[in-house]
């Protein structure tokens, strides 16, 4: 791989992790839920009013880290701690995401659908441009990646079981610190059905694109 086509990976991956934190930051403004991966992050902004999303984000996503270093061991490649600072730079983007987006999210119920079909769209995205270029993974993906090669599960159902454990840890910690559910409603189901579709589907345009685009250079 030259280092032409490396800097294009990475440009990628960058422009995934920006996607996927403005599709965060739309699905948590729409005011109904947030995605299965920030659930615990955002119930803990209720525990704690002064932290931000962002913050809970990379604290949450750190801890995903440090579990793959705690299961592969020596077999961990130290190029994976590139993961910290695109983690930093994910967290931030949701939290300037937020401060802007927000005194344009609709107040009529109608309109925050249409807020949070816009946020799966482009978390979807954010997916597919993060994970095409394989170059880097962000954290909390990467321990579902590592949880299925050390213990040989099946990618798609470590991700779904993740995503699960992750509301259901959600809705214990908001039940026992706050005495009810918060954060997590009807918005968090649609997330959970639909950005893997969508994240596929892109993932099949960026793919076909990219062959297309291989196929013209060769000609050329």
């Amino acid at each position: 791989m030259g280092h032409r086509e490396l800097l294009w990976r990475y440009l990628m991956f960058f422009a995934g992790v920006v996607c996927s934190a403005l599709g965060i930051a739309l699905i948590t403004l729409a005011g109904m839920g947030t995605s299965a991966v920030s659930s615990l992050a955002y119930v803990l902004t209720f525990v704690f009013p002064g932290v931000s999303l962002g913050c809970f984000t990379f604290i949450v996503n750190c801890a995903m880290l440090g579990g793959q270093i705690l299961l592969l061991r020596r077999k961990f490649k130290p190029l994976q701690l590139l993961q910290i600072p695109f983690t930093f730079v994910f967290s931030c983007c949701i939290d300037l995401w937020m401060t802007l987006l927000k005194p344009l999210v609709p107040a009529a119920y109608a309109g925050r659908w249409v807020v949070l079909l816009l946020g799966c769209t482009f978390l979807g995205l954010g997916v597919a441009l993060e994970v095409v270029p394989n170059v880097l993974i962000l954290p909390c993906e990467g321990f579902v990646r590592t949880c299925s090669q050390v213990f040989g599960w099946e990618f798609g159902k470590t991700k779904t079981s993740y995503d699960l454990t992750m509301v259901g840890t959600a809705a214990l910690v908001s039940f026992l610190c706050l005495g009810t559910i918060h954060g997590l409603r009807e918005g968090t189901v649609v997330c959970a059905l639909t950005v893997g579709t969508i994240s596929r589907f892109f993932c099949r345009r960026i793919n076909h694109l990219r062959q297309r685009h291989a196929g013209t250079a060769a000609h050329a």
